[in-house]
């Protein structure tokens, strides 16, 4: 089955759960930016936890099938239709041959996932699908391409009850791990930065988030490079934080007050700017048992 290309939309790329082993080389995780929105997108056909998808970042795009077959949409409400006429999403969804599939302007949130039965069938590099434009590995989609996917067509008729559906405009609270060099940070840095509301700047994409708020008064000092991890918050020498998303550089300079508990970045991925965000310090053990819980749940390594 397969997928041409009418409109690409303003930033659509193939996606799966990331590029891990490459790390050592300068290469950054990747993978989709709603591990929620993409876990149930698969969920919801069967799909093996890892198969690549097609994520979709603030809408403008129309696509037509070549064959039958099952597809879902989850994450964003990005107004989802089928020939015109507005389908469902968070739901398995059975289409045909000569179907046009569009997604047209954020309704809330602003990234949604098409899944189709079987995954996306484009190139392995360094070991994932995923796409990174930063580091120049695939690209956006392009007008007339057509996108390859598994040849099965069976009908599906799975979805989420409304209950679990995630609210996206709800202002966005971080849980934070103390990591790297949070005992650097003075007590008033710290009350500072976890008693105030910080808001989403314009400088915001799948590398990393910057907040704007009131900075925390940091001393400028020299400080080697080090490695860095998917969530780490560094402290800017403005005073204020960036949170490090999945195309961000593997290594950096800034002090970093913690790492931000891996599936509250999900959240974080559905917001525009001007969005409310704060912060508030999460236990190991708790996060472990949470994060244990999910992979079980949609059966990731």
């Amino acid at each position: 089955m397969s997928f041409k290309v009418i409109k690409p939309g303003f930033l659509t790329t193939i996606q799966d759960y990331g590029r891990f082993t490459h790390g050592a080389h300068g290469l950054s995780q990747s993978g989709v930016m709603d591990e929620h929105a993409y876990g149930w997108a698969n969920h919801l056909l069967e799909n093996s936890p890892t198969d690549a998808v097609l994520e979709i970042t603030f809408g403008g795009v129309e696509l037509q099938t070549l064959d039958d077959c099952a597809i879902s949409v989850c994450g964003a409400d990005l107004d989802f239709k089928v020939n015109n006429q507005t389908a469902l999403s968070w739901h398995s969804v059975q289409i045909q041959k000569g179907d046009v599939l569009s997604w047209t302007l954020p309704k809330h949130g602003i990234r949604a996932y098409l899944a189709v039965k079987g995954g996306f069938d484009t190139e392995v590099l360094f070991d994932s699908r995923s796409v990174n434009l930063r580091e120049n590995i695939g690209s956006k989609l392009k007008v007339g391409e057509v996108l390859i996917c598994d040849s099965s067509n069976i009908e599906f008729d799975h979805f989420i009850v409304p209950q679990y559906i995630p609210n996206y405009d709800k202002d966005v609270v971080l849980r934070l791990l103390p990591s790297y060099q949070y005992h650097q940070f003075s007590k008033a840095q710290r009350v500072l930065f976890f008693n105030q509301t910080y808001t989403i700047s314009n400088a915001n994409d799948r590398a990393g988030c910057r907040l704007n708020g009131v900075p925390i008064a940091i001393e400028k000092s020299k400080m080697i490079s080090e490695g860095m991890s998917y969530g780490s918050v560094e402290i800017a020498t403005d005073g204020l934080p960036i949170v490090l998303l999945k195309d961000a550089p593997t290594i950096g300079g800034y002090p970093k007050i913690g790492t931000v508990f891996s599936l509250d970045l999900a959240k974080l991925a559905q917001k525009q700017p001007h969005a409310k965000v704060r912060f508030e310090l999460m236990d190991i053990h708790q996060a472990q048992k949470q994060r244990l819980k999910f992979n079980q749940f949609f059966g990731l390594d």
